[in-house]
């Protein structure tokens, strides 16, 4: 960017998914602090069907594409309202198109595309947390990438420890003030539980929940300490009907939050008053946000799923750790 030019104005995009939203929030909201650019936020279509799959083949061309290529894959992928959002948005601002003052962000792939053409229309840069499927890093001025994702090193990849977040130690204790006025806990010790779910490499099943939980949840009797309990959106229905049974047979829970049934985020609250905070392992998200929070992060084993797909993913691993492979390729 023009050393004379500071970030004014930040653009999400949201594909609507809380983790991948929250993870462009966390990097718009530092770079906010640092230059005072002010955060607006607009969610991208979500095709399906044939339109998706359409949208998905014809993104490829974005990737060497042009202000053309951008208009016809917009108008084909029912970005008209985004564009005229975000013009609306940059003429109340007197924005223009060419400024080095706008910066456009998405996490994953869904909204990758539409950040790829608004970016040719506007001639902004761009800038995407994760890897994107179909697209890649290749065209975004900026990318940020966890370590864990085994980015390959190039001038326009920023390679993070975990996953970024909006988490920050001076407002997380008044938001964990504020819950713990309405859920008051008995005791000095407070320990969190946040419960991620399934994915294609973990599993979180009700036995699991009933044996693991079930535990902490008898030692933080013993210790008389108190519970406060967060799940993910991908805990499976079962495992949350289990823990909501033990929830109802132990007192030492003081709260629980269902993700699946209240759009509240409780979790940078329970970083502000946690003495000790438990997350599940298929969970990046939340140990970086514990981390983030100044906490130790109590890793809780799940289920690893099996097949083919896990037996390729331990040969690789086992190849990268013998240096039989190079660990970004």
């Amino acid at each position: 960017m023009n050393e004379d030019k500071s970030i004014r104005v930040i653009v999400i995009l949201s594909d609507g998914i809380k983790g991948h939203l929250n993870q462009s929030r966390g990097v718009a909201l530092w770079l906010s602090t640092m230059t005072g650019a002010q955060i607006l936020e607009a969610e991208v279509p979500l095709l399906s069907g044939a339109a998706r799959t359409r949208a998905k083949a014809a993104a490829r061309k974005l990737v060497h594409g042009n202000r053309r290529d951008a208009r016809d894959w917009l108008a084909m992928a029912n970005g008209d309202a985004v564009v005229r959002r975000v013009g609306q948005w940059f003429a109340e601002r007197d924005i223009h198109e060419g400024t080095r003052e706008v910066l456009i962000i998405s996490a994953g792939s869904t909204p990758a595309p539409y950040n790829l053409a608004l970016g040719y229309i506007w001639r902004c840069a761009c800038a995407t947390v994760m890897t994107p499927g179909i697209v890649g890093t290749d065209p975004f001025d900026f990318a940020i990438v966890p370590e864990h994702d085994y980015p390959e090193r190039k001038p326009n990849v920023l390679v993070t420890l975990g996953s970024p977040n909006s988490i920050m130690k001076k407002e997380i204790k008044k938001q964990g003030e504020a819950l713990l006025k309405e859920n008051p806990a008995h005791s000095s010790k407070i320990w969190s539980i946040l419960i991620g779910g399934d994915d294609g490499n973990y599993s979180v099943s009700p036995e699991w929940i009933k044996k693991r939980i079930g535990h902490i949840m008898k030692i933080a009797e013993q210790e008389e300490a108190d519970l406060y309990i967060t799940t993910s959106r991908r805990t499976p229905p079962k495992s949350v009907e289990v823990l909501k049974y033990l929830v109802t047979h132990s007192t030492a829970v003081r709260y629980l939050l269902i993700a699946s049934e209240c759009d509240f985020n409780p979790i940078p609250a329970m970083l502000g008053f946690s003495t000790e905070v438990f997350c599940t392992e298929d969970s990046v998200n939340m140990v970086s946000e514990t981390v983030t929070g100044g906490h130790r992060a109590v890793l809780l084993r799940v289920e690893h799923k099996k097949g083919v797909k896990k037996m390729l993913q331990d040969a690789t691993a086992w190849l990268v750790g013998a240096g039989a492979l190079a660990p970004n390729i």
